[in-house]
């Protein structure tokens, strides 16, 4: 069920600090977004949180609009982002007309998809279509669903306490493993990216949110079918953030024959101008 506030406030100081420390992977994302963004002189975040990304995007865009139905997570966007405008205020709240070049959701949509109403993500939509102006793009980046089937693996000790201590607090759904010998086990492709991308969380304010939702939100088939719903063409999709760094990360192993997959992806749309249509006189078509 949708809260009132996503976040409370020791919820957004807990995820600001987290976010502070700027790791590799928050780099990538990073990245992979400005490297959208040429040409671009008008830009809103939407969802912008503590400014993660609109402290990079002040640097190189002349217009930035960041907006969170946060106070608290907006307060410390405020102290790196200074080149930005600010707006409290829910993202389907919001009434732009054909005013920036490119609007940016990161990690956002999938909150959407989990707390809010059913209607909800498509009202979201909309508000972004528009706020773009014509030929404006929308860079929608999330977490990528690896699809069904399992995989093996291998953990250290620590890393296999941490990982039953997970499946006992995940609430999203069952997590589905099996155990071959020691410290080996055969488990869910989405439930090892879940566990793999939220131990940051257990013990922390934010458990509790995140043990009641998944980071294998999106497949490609259902990003690419949600922005062309409204209207939107699709022009690049990129797949990116591979999870086997997640596994160095917790010294695990992905057993052959299983292959490393990307778990993040941007997908860039375009909001084409609407075409007149052609004039008509008597049943006649004028011109050639």
């Amino acid at each position: 069920m949708r809260r009132s506030v996503l976040y409370s406030r020791e919820e957004a100081h807990f995820l600001s600090a987290r976010e502070r420390q700027w790791t590799p992977h928050e780099r990538q994302k990073v990245d992979v977004i400005l490297s959208q963004l040429g040409g671009v002189d008008s830009i809103l975040e939407i969802g912008c949180g503590s400014g993660q990304i609109l402290k990079e995007v002040v640097k190189r865009v002349r217009y930035v609009v960041g907006v969170d139905e946060s106070a608290d997570r907006l307060q410390d966007a405020a102290r790196v982002c200074r080149g930005a405008e600010l707006i409290r205020a829910r993202a389907n709240e919001l009434d732009f007309r054909e005013r920036f070049d490119a609007v940016i959701t990161s990690q956002m949509l999938h909150e959407v998809k989990m707390f809010g109403r059913p209607e909800e993500m498509n009202e979201i939509l909309l508000v972004i279509k528009r706020a773009l102006k014509p030929e404006g793009r929308y860079l929608l980046l999330d977490h990528l669903d690896p699809g069904e089937g399992s995989v093996r693996i291998r953990v250290p000790g620590d890393t296999e306490a941490l990982l039953l201590e997970f499946k006992s607090r995940f609430r999203y759904r069952p997590v589905l493993l099996r155990k071959l010998c020691e410290g080996r086990y055969e488990i869910n492709k989405r439930d090892i990216q879940d566990f793999l991308t939220k131990t940051w969380s257990l013990n922390s304010p934010m458990e509790e949110m995140e043990m009641n939702e998944t980071h294998a939100s999106f497949s490609r088939e259902e990003a690419e079918t949600m922005v062309e719903g409204i209207g939107l063409s699709v022009d690049t999709f990129i797949p990116f953030t591979n999870i086997e760094g997640d596994f160095r990360v917790h010294h695990a192993t992905l057993e052959p024959p299983a292959r490393p997959w990307e778990r993040k992806f941007l997908l860039v749309a375009v909001k084409h101008a609407e075409q007149e249509p052609p004039a008509v006189n008597g049943g006649c078509l004028h011109g050639r």
